[in-house]
C-alpha cells in the first residue's frame, strides 16, 4: 500500500461532529477540502462539511473523461450555494490525457483500474496538496462520502473513519449514517440533486471504463449523447491503434482485486464496490 496509515477504529457508531473533532485534534490540518463528484452522497457530505467546517473548500477531480453535465452540476451548485470550489483537471493541470493513455495501451478493464485512478484522480489530489501545503508538517484534510452500508467493510475499511496518507488526512464524516438518513439530510437541506445521478444511479464524473459493462454506453447516451459519441469515436481510434477491445470490454488482463486496491482509492468507491462484488463471484 502506498503509504496509507490506518486511522481511527471504533466499535460503536459516532456522529460526524465527533469524527471531525478527532481528525482536527490528531492532525491539526492547515486546510480542509471535501470531494464533490456530483453524486448524491458527495452532495450530502459537501453540504455537511460546508455547514460545519469554517474555510472548507469543495474539490472536484476532473478526469477528462466523464459526463460534462455532472461537472457543470458541481460548478453550478457551488456557485448557487456560495461554496468555494477547486477543480483540478487531469489533462490540463496534471498532463494526464485519457485519450492518449488508451490509444497507447487500450481501454483499461479491471486490471488497470488502479493505474487509471493514479493518473486521473490521484495526480489531481497530489496537486491539490502541493498547491496548499506550505510547511513540512502541514496536513491537508479531505472528506469523502463513504458510508458503512456500502459494504466498505469488505474492502478493508472496517469502521476506520480517519486515514492518513502522508500529508493527506482522509475522513468519512457521514460513515455511520444509514442511506435513508443521508437522503433525508439532502431533502431537508433543500438542495437540488444531480439529474444525471438520478437517472443513472451514479454521477458519471469518471468514465475511464475500467468497470464499464455491456449496455452502459447506451445509458450514457440517454443523459449526454455527445459523450457517448466521443466514446464510440475513441473506440474506433483505439481499435485502429491495434487494441482489439472496446470501452465496455474487459481487456486482455484480468485480475482479482485486493483490499489494498480499495483502501488506496477513496475517490473511486463505486468502482471499488464493483471490484469486490466481482471477486466474490
Amino acid at each position: 500500500m502506498s503509504g496509507l496509515v490506518h486511522g481511527s477504529l471504533f466499535d460503536n457508531p459516532r456522529e460526524p461532529e465527533e469524527i471531525l473533532a478527532e481528525a482536527i485534534e490528531k492532525h491539526n490540518p492547515s486546510h480542509s477540502f471535501v470531494g464533490f463528484s456530483g453524486g448524491n452522497d458527495s452532495l450530502a457530505v459537501t453540504h455537511w462539511m460546508m455547514s460545519n467546517v469554517p474555510g472548507c473548500v469543495a474539490f472536484h477531480a476532473n478526469t477528462g473523461i466523464g459526463i460534462e453535465a455532472s461537472r457543470q452540476f458541481v460548478r453550478d451548485t457551488c456557485k448557487r450555494e456560495r461554496w468555494p470550489l477547486v477543480e483540478i483537471k487531469a489533462k490540463e493541470d496534471c498532463g494526464q490525457n485519457y485519450d492518449e493513455i488508451v490509444l497507447a495501451h487500450g481501454f483499461p478493464g479491471p486490471a488497470m483500474h488502479g493505474r487509471m485512478y493514479q493518473r486521473l484522480k490521484e495526480r489531481c489530489v497530489e496537486k491539490l496538496v502541493r498547491d496548499h501545503k506550505k510547511h513540512r508538517l502541514d496536513r491537508i484534510l479531505i472528506a469523502t462520502g463513504i458510508y458503512h452500508e456500502e459494504s466498505i467493510i469488505r474492502m478493508g475499511y472496517g469502521d476506520r473513519v480517519i486515514n492518513r496518507k502522508g500529508a493527506q488526512v482522509w475522513i468519512n464524516p457521514l460513515y455511520w449514517w444509514p442511506k435513508d438518513r443521508i437522503r433525508k439530510y439532502v431533502d431537508d437541506a433543500g438542495i437540488a440533486r444531480n439529474s444525471v445521478s438520478q437517472t443513472l444511479g451514479y454521477s458519471g464524473e469518471c468514465l475511464c471504463g475500467a468497470f464499464a459493462h455491456p449496455g452502459e454506453k447506451a445509458l450514457v447516451r440517454i443523459v449526454e449523447p455527445e459523450t457517448a459519441d466521443r466514446l464510440e469515436d475513441l473506440e474506433r481510434r483505439v481499435r485502429a491503434a491495434g487494441h482489439d477491445w472496446g470501452w465496455e470490454d474487459r481487456g486482455p488482463n484480468v485480475r482479482k482485486p485486493t483490499r489494498l486496491d480499495a483502501l488506496d482509492m477513496p475517490f473511486c468507491r463505486g468502482c471499488n464496490k464493483t471490484f469486490f462484488d466481482e471477486a466474490a463471484q
